[in-house]
């Protein structure tokens, strides 16, 4: 597990999180995503295994997405990749306390996935 925690700490959450907040600013780029996910995802730099495709998960959550959650849905089954971009924004920066942003600005990976973005 611990070549997986290189691979999937801070700079794939921060890829995905780039890739999130690309498609919810910019109609063409969720066109793209739309359009062939595996294609898009590798694209943006997310590690896509050989002969693997990325099946595409627009649902709104009940609550902010964890990135635990999100690097156990993109690696736990082989052969696919779980990539959630739900379809409107979960959250906006005026909805964080200090203690939250300050937690972002430290790279704390425990914090919520949608915070993360923010900083990105």
């Amino acid at each position: 597990m611990s070549g997986d925690q290189d691979v999937y700490g801070k700079e794939f959450i921060n890829t995905y999180l780039s890739l999130m907040g690309e498609v919810w600013h910019s109609p063409e780029e969720e066109a793209k995503l739309l359009r062939d996910p595996t294609a898009y995802a590798t694209e943006k730099g997310l590690p896509v295994a050989a002969g693997s495709t990325v099946q595409l998960d627009r649902s709104q959550p009940d609550g902010l997405l964890r990135a635990d959650e999100v690097i156990r849905d993109w690696t736990q089954t082989p052969g696919t990749h779980i990539l959630h971009v739900p379809a409107e924004e979960i959250i906006n920066a005026g909805e964080l306390s200090d203690a939250e942003l300050e937690m972002i600005g430290a790279g704390d990976n425990n914090v919520n996935v949608c915070a993360f973005l923010i900083a990105a």
